[in-house]
C-alpha cells in the first residue's frame, strides 16, 4: 500500500472517529428530544453532505412515519406530511429493520414517487437506515436523498453507498438517545400533571405563575385569577365514598377544561381546589368565565350524571396589575371563601329583610 493510500485511510478513520465522538457527546449532553435530533442531523449533514436528509419517527398508534426533522431542500413542505406504513424506501426499512441503499430509485419498485410529486422534487438515490431503540425495536428511519457533495472532506464521492454500517450505527445511537430523552420528558411531564384529573398540578402552575408575574411587572398589563373549590365535598366523600368523590373531582375538572380559553392556565391547586390564571384579562372577563362555569355545573346537575351527587362550586375572582400582582393568589383565595360564605348564607335566608341585607352586603363586598 502506497503512502497516499495509507494517508487516505488514516484520514477516513480519523473522520469516522470524529463523527462517533460527536454523536457520543450529543447523547450525553441533552435530554431534550428535539435538541438531540437537531444535533445528530447536523453531524450527518456535515459528514455525508446529501442534498436532502430527514429523520422520520413512527407513530405508535397508526404506524405512519412522520417527518420529525427535515434538512436540506423544502423542509417546511414535509413537516405535515406522513408516510403510510410500508410506503416508500423509508417504510420498507422500518418494516424490515434493515438498511437500504438505492442508487437509482427509478429501477426500484419500493420507491414511492408521491412525495416527489407533492414537492416538485426529483429523487435520484436514497440511503435509508432504521432508527432502533435500546430494545432493538424500530422507531423510525434516517433517510439521505441524492448523492453527496463531491468536495466532502476526507471521504470522497460515493462512500455513502459503501459506508452504510456507519450510518446504521448512527441510527442505533440516535434511537437510544431519543428513547432516553423521551423517557426523561415523560417523567418531567408526569411530575407536572395531576394523575386523578389530568390537569396541570400546583408545581406546574407555580412555574407558569412566576413567569407571568415577571411579564406583568415588565409590560404593565393585568391578569385575573379565579380560585374555585367544591362546596360540601367532604360530605360527598363521607356519605358516598371516596371513589364517588374522585368522580366528582374529575367531573369538575372536565367542566373547567371545557370552559376556559386556550390561553388560560388551569390547574388543580390541591384537594378539591382549582385555580385558573387568565392572562391579559380583567375582572369582568373573569366574571364571564365564572358564569360560564356555573352554567355548565347546572347543566351537569340537570343531567344527573352522577347519581346522588349535586355539584356546587364557589369561585373567587381577583384582578391584579403590577401594583398588587404578588398578592393576587391570596386575594383570590379570600374572595373564594367570601363567595362560599355568601352561598351558605343564601341557603339560610328566610325573610325578605334578610335577603335585602344579604344583597346589599354582597354588592358592597364586590365593590371592595
Amino acid at each position: 500500500m502506497d503512502k497516499g493510500s495509507i494517508a487516505e485511510n488514516s484520514s477516513k478513520i480519523s473522520y469516522r472517529y470524529d463523527i462517533f465522538s460527536n454523536i457520543g457527546r450529543i447523547i450525553t449532553s441533552s435530554l431534550d428530544p428535539k435538541e438531540v435530533f437537531h444535533r445528530v442531523m447536523i453531524v450527518i449533514g456535515e459528514f455525508f453532505a446529501p442534498q436532502h436528509w430527514s429523520l422520520l419517527l413512527k407513530d405508535d398508534d397508526t404506524g405512519e412515519l412522520k417527518f420529525e426533522l427535515v434538512m436540506g431542500i423544502n423542509p417546511e413542505k414535509l413537516e405535515k406530511i406522513s408516510l403510510e406504513p410500508g410506503e416508500g424506501i423509508a417504510g420498507w426499512v422500518c418494516q424490515h429493520g434493515e438498511p437500504l441503499v438505492v442508487e437509482n430509485v427509478q429501477r426500484d419498485k419500493r420507491f414511492s414517487p408521491r412525495i416527489d410529486e407533492l414537492l416538485g422534487f426529483k429523487t435520484k438515490s436514497v440511503v435509508c437506515v432504521p432508527v432502533l431503540n435500546g430494545r432493538n425495536q424500530v422507531i423510525g428511519a434516517i433517510e439521505l436523498i441524492n448523492e453527496i457533495s463531491p468536495d466532502r472532506p476526507a471521504m470522497g464521492t460515493g462512500d455513502i453507498y459503501t459506508d452504510v454500517a456507519l450510518l446504521s450505527s448512527i441510527g442505533v445511537f440516535t434511537g437510544i438517545a431519543a428513547e432516553n430523552a423521551f423517557l426523561h420528558q415523560k417523567i418531567v411531564d408526569l411530575a407536572m400533571v395531576d394523575s386523578l384529573t389530568d390537569l396541570n398540578n400546583r408545581l406546574y402552575f407555580n412555574e407558569i405563575f412566576e413567569r407571568e408575574v415577571e411579564r406583568v411587572l415588565r409590560y404593565g398589563h393585568t391578569i385575573c385569577v379565579l380560585m374555585a373549590d367544591i362546596d360540601h365535598f367532604k360530605m360527598i366523600n363521607d356519605t358516598l365514598g371516596h371513589l364517588v368523590g374522585d368522580k366528582a373531582l374529575r367531573a369538575v375538572a372536565d367542566i373547567l377544561k371545557a370552559s376556559v380559553r386556550k390561553s388560560d392556565i388551569l390547574a388543580r391547586f390541591g384537594g378539591d381546589e382549582f385555580v385558573i390564571l387568565m392572562t391579559q384579562a380583567d375582572e369582568s372577563k373573569g366574571r364571564i368565565l365564572a358564569e360560564r362555569i356555573q352554567r355548565s355545573i347546572g347543566d351537569w346537575n340537570d343531567a344527573e350524571t352522577l347519581p346522588g351527587v349535586t355539584l356546587q362550586l364557589s369561585i373567587g375572582i381577583h384582578e391584579a396589575g403590577p401594583e398588587n400582582i404578588r398578592n393576587v393568589l391570596k386575594d383570590a383565595d379570600v374572595k373564594l371563601y367570601r363567595d362560599k360564605r355568601y352561598r351558605k348564607r343564601a341557603d339560610e335566608i328566610i325573610t325578605d329583610d334578610e335577603m335585602r341585607r344579604y344583597l346589599l352586603d354582597k354588592i358592597s363586598s364586590n365593590r371592595a
